[in-house]
């Protein structure tokens, strides 16, 4: 996918009609033209496509304190005194390096120790995170709500399924053995504890591809599902406690109920003007997982301060880091939605392009797409002079013989060679076939069609 940059000249246009493809600089099909001189614009935020910057802090290792241990020591209510020591005695031995126990023996340990963790909070369905029950709903809801072309019932979708991850520990079953826990983690600095951890990124993937699958077989609800399901993990790799085995645990609890209790201060931070472009879900999974533990010990270390609670200081420090951690988690969130839901034309999927020539029409098509009552069309252009073009998005439904055409650009001027155009579509649910088509009026300049794809809302 490339990077849009976006200009003034971005037209936000609603239709109320309804989608064929043909090969790139194809013969003229029958077209029925729907001209509109004053486009009708819709809540408009210019929202910006951008590229995730990529975190390479150096990772420092982090070994468990007191505090940690004394949490695990508590957490382990149904051990004998003299079955915790022994535990936890020798899983500091794993940490300092010098456990006499065999490898297989050492896992035992750690496994022992990640369960515990995993089920002191079971019952509240909070298992280990930051961010609670309501905090999820409102992370999944509004990162749909900002990219404006989510349908009204989808965004209601994402946020039913917004907790289902919680309640299903053993999921995917894909991924996590049928003896472990997923903690929805990425650990980093630590040591992760297999059966229990880095299932994260691979879980989000593999949900996103579900979804994926589903719109391309017409099944646009089940997507939305699964994308709802998948949207948990992102949105926990957004936690700093989520990049960590044992080290910071003490803390999870009451910094997770922390932020449930400044949450009308802090939900501002939802509302962002950019997405992350995303191509690789469990990759890029793993780089927010490494945003946010750079603030894994700076929060630990508010909190092990004595009265931090009532220090105006350390609480405005706190908001401003989980602002920040809000912020960053919503970008990659509202990335993985258009991810799932986007459906490219194989002409300019990757690195293709289609080329424009003058005084020639171009065409680009993405055929056999079932779609909801609500879609959002990209076009992306490089073109060294932008007046010279006119630019139209058909659609029809899969076995109609024409076109339904819109305008959407007509010779406008624009100081950027590389021209954005965002296009809103109201239809009735069906399968429909889209085309773009660019003329080029003028001779002299040059450029080419670098995105044609469509969003399923």
């Amino acid at each position: 996918m490339k990077i849009w940059r976006m200009t003034a000249s971005v037209l936000l246009v609603l239709v109320m009609f309804g989608g064929l493809i043909s090969p790139a600089m194809a013969d003229k099909p029958k077209v029925k033209v729907t001209e509109q001189k004053q486009p009708i614009k819709i809540r408009s935020t210019n929202l910006k496509p951008v590229k995730p910057p990529k975190v390479s802090k150096r990772v420092k290792r982090l070994i468990p304190t007191e505090e940690d241990w004394k949490f695990v020591k508590d957490i382990m209510y149904d051990l004998t005194e003299e079955e915790k020591n022994k535990i936890i005695n020798e899983a500091k031995k794993i940490y300092n390096g010098n456990s006499k126990l065999s490898k297989e023996e050492q896992i035992k340990i750690l496994r022992t120790i990640a369960y515990y963790i995993t089920t002191a909070t079971k019952s509240s369905g909070n298992v280990g995170i930051l961010w609670n029950y309501d905090t999820h709903e409102d992370l999944s809801y509004t990162a749909g709500d900002n990219l404006n072309y989510v349908t009204s019932a989808h965004k209601n979708t994402l946020k039913s399924y917004a907790t289902w991850a919680d309640d299903h520990r053993k999921e995917p079953t894909e991924l996590v053995p049928w003896w472990g826990l997923n903690r929805h983690s990425w650990v980093i600095g630590d040591i992760p504890v297999p059966g229990y951890d880095n299932y994260g990124p691979d879980s989000l993937e593999l949900y996103l591809n579900k979804a994926r699958t589903q719109f391309k077989q017409g099944n646009v609800e089940e997507a939305y599902v699964y994308i709802g399901k998948a949207l948990h993990y992102i949105e926990d790799l957004g936690n700093p406690f989520h990049t960590s085995s044992i080290y910071g645990q003490a803390h999870h609890t009451e910094y997770e109920n922390w932020v449930s209790n400044h949450w009308n201060e802090l939900k501002s931070a939802m509302y962002v003007n950019e997405y992350y472009i995303i191509t690789d879900p469990s990759e890029q999974a793993k780089n927010l997982a490494a945003f946010s533990h750079q603030y894994l010990q700076q929060i630990c270390d508010i909190m092990n301060t004595p009265g931090w609670e009532n220090n105006q200081q350390l609480n405005e420090q706190l908001k401003s880091i989980t602002k920040t951690l809000i912020s960053e988690t919503m970008k990659y969130t509202m990335g993985m939605i258009v991810y799932a839901t986007k459906l490219e034309s194989p002409d300019t999927a990757g690195s293709n392009w289609v080329p424009i020539y003058d005084h020639q029409t171009s065409y680009v098509n993405v055929n056999d797409v079932f779609c909801s009552n609500q879609v959002l069309a990209i076009v992306g252009i490089d073109h060294t002079c932008p007046a010279d073009l006119e630019i139209w998005i058909g659609y029809k439904k899969t076995y109609q013989g024409s076109y339904t055409e819109t305008k959407m650009w007509d010779h406008y001027w624009s100081s950027n060679n590389h021209i954005t155009i965002q296009h809103y579509f109201w239809l009735t649910p069906s399968d429909y076939d889209w085309r773009l088509r660019v003329y080029d009026a003028q001779s002299g300049d040059q450029g080419k069609i670098t995105d044609f794809y469509v969003l399923i809302g």
